[in-house]
């Protein structure tokens, strides 16, 4: 079929709009095909910037680096990186402001939000460049998956304003069908809407797909019991959740593809993503540096695991460095001077999520929870959750908290909770000072207690 969009869309971006986006693109493929050695120097470099940057603008850094001996006037000694204190959720909350860049009023910047893989919510600020650089990475990853420019895509994704309104306006729209992109809500995932999806695939015949990884096996689960039949895909990306081998295997099935893994936070955005489905994740060097530490805090070789660190170096709005993530991973490839970073994960092994279940078997991402709690309610008052289906009708909020929670904030979670649980559902809150860690150092902040039905395997028609 002809692809009348490419054209378009390149001269739109180029010369009417003047997307910069296409050409980090191609800067990024450029990358990609350097020498190894090349690449590494280059990252270096772009992490000096960053640090000079941050010694000069940050009133946070410019004590930590000067202290630690890393950035000493313009000259930069990464041997001693690994001295900068490590970037923490609690430090991100109660340092914020010292951690904002001073020449915020020449940069294109905004505020971002995340409920964060252990529960804890948290803001950063980040920048039109930080920005930019990760739309051309997703679309990087994207054309390693298989899409040409403006080729058909179908995205399961979510957010807020889907579930809760149903509606993306009317210019959302519009570029997704200049774009030829197609979003579905993958917070809603009822027996309904997936046959509702599998038709919409049929129809707009994508070449890739995106996903939470959860959804994906989800919709998954349903395609193949159901036995139905799709067009030709090229591949399925997975991201905002573990690619558990059995979540793989379940979506390989189904899709009759590769399934390409992409790992990444709000917070610092996308860093590492399969080049070859199973051949574990390759950093993205250019736009991000990666640390894996053990518990004694020494770096992981290969084959090990701990927890994953990581410096986005683009954003320069609030200098995202050394930043506990809060998930584990296992490392492919490291080097270790000038110092020790990792280029290649083998798999992200730490995050923890469980569907909730509805009584008709369909269910409700985990992830919706943290995202719902985390970046809808992001308050203030609110510190760490765990929510708990107890049943299929019952969920207990268990919530640290800094303070009383605002009138009226409480019964504006849970009515809008039911939007997507059901009005029958009973949502109730529990104040704890503490939510236990699991063994491996996170922690579950999503926990199902419903046993999972199996799927019919009435026809599609």
């Amino acid at each position: 079929m002809l692809n009348w969009r490419a054209p378009v869309l390149r001269v739109y971006d180029t010369w009417i709009s003047h997307n910069p986006i296409p050409g980090y693109c191609s800067f990024l493929h450029e990358f990609q095909s350097r020498p190894v050695s090349r690449q590494r120097e280059e990252q270096y470099e772009r992490l000096s910037q960053l640090l000079r940057h941050a010694a000069r603008n940050v009133p946070y850094y410019r004590d930590v680096l000067a202290a630690t001996g890393v950035v000493h006037g313009d000259h930069v000694n990464l041997e001693r990186f690994r001295q900068v204190p490590e970037l923490t959720r609690e430090v991100l909350r109660t340092k914020f402001d010292l951690l904002k860049s001073d020449d915020l009023v020449s940069r294109a910047w905004y505020k971002n939000s995340s409920g964060g893989s252990s529960g804890e919510p948290v803001t950063v600020l980040q920048d039109r460049y930080y920005n930019d650089m990760g739309q051309a990475l997703t679309g990087m990853h994207h054309s390693w998956a298989g899409r040409g420019f403006g080729e058909p895509f179908v995205k399961l994704w979510g957010s807020d304003r889907d579930v809760l309104f149903g509606t993306v306006g009317w210019r959302n729209k519009l570029s997704n069908f200049i774009r030829n992109q197609t979003f579905l809500n993958s917070f809603d995932l009822s027996r309904q809407r997936m046959q509702n999806y599998v038709r919409v695939i049929q129809r707009v015949r994508p070449v890739i797909i995106e996903a939470y990884a959860e959804s994906i096996y989800e919709l998954a689960r349903y395609i193949n019991a159901e036995q139905i039949k799709l067009p030709p895909i090229r591949s399925v990306v997975t991201s905002a959740g573990t690619l558990y081998p059995f979540i793989r295997e379940e979506v390989t099935r189904a899709f009759d593809c590769p399934v390409l893994n992409r790992y990444g936070s709000r917070e610092v955005g996308s860093f590492a993503g399969e080049r070859e489905a199973g051949a574990g994740l390759k950093v993205f060097t250019c736009t991000h540096f990666v640390e894996i530490l053990d518990e004694a805090g020494e770096p992981c070789g290969a084959g090990e695991e701990g927890e994953v660190l990581v410096t986005c170096l683009t954003n320069y709005a609030m200098p995202i460095i050394r930043y506990r993530i809060g998930d584990r991973a296992v490392v492919a490839a490291a080097v270790s001077t000038p110092t020790p970073s990792v280029e290649k994960l083998a798999t992200v092994t730490g995050r923890m999520m469980d569907a909730f279940l509805r009584r008709d078997g369909s269910t409700i991402p985990g992830y919706f929870f943290v995202h719902f709690l985390g970046v809808v309610h992001k308050s203030g008052w609110l510190k760490k959750t765990q929510i708990i289906q107890q049943d299929y009708d019952s969920i207990l909020i268990k919530m640290v908290t800094a303070g009383q929670p605002p009138e009226g904030a409480l019964e504006e979670i849970r009515s809008s909770l039911q939007r997507v649980t059901g009005t029958a559902c009973q949502v109730n809150f529990e104040f704890v000072d503490a939510i236990p860690k699991l063994a491996s150092g996170k922690y579950r902040y999503t926990v199902s207690l419903v046993s999972r039905p199996p799927h019919s395997t009435s026809a599609v028609q």
